[in-house]
């Protein structure tokens, strides 16, 4: 992680929160299917999937359903997703 980024957090406050940036949920999505050897090309497609939902959001385009909960931050406007519904929606895209 870098300088800038750790200073970023920091200064959101989400050192103890339940809320993950864009960066926190690429990084839980590798990780989660680093763990499932057989299924190396599903981990590739889901975090495809979530770089373009997560590109729609940051654009404002909210009109279709996702079960990813978020939210901006007051200060920075970045977009913050909840733990649980990350893993939600990581559970529906892998099943």
């Amino acid at each position: 992680m870098g300088v800038r980024l750790a200073m970023k957090k920091e200064l959101m406050g989400l050192e103890d929160s339940d809320m993950l940036t864009a960066d926190d949920v690429r990084t839980h999505l590798a990780n989660s299917v680093k763990k499932q050897k057989e299924k190396d090309e599903r981990g590739f497609s889901v975090i495809s999937k979530f770089n373009d939902t997560h590109s729609r959001l940051v654009s404002g385009d909210t009109m279709r359903k996702t079960k990813l909960e978020f939210e901006r931050h007051r200060l920075f406007n970045e977009v913050l997703y909840t733990r649980q519904s990350v893993d939600a929606w990581l559970d529906s895209q892998t099943n």
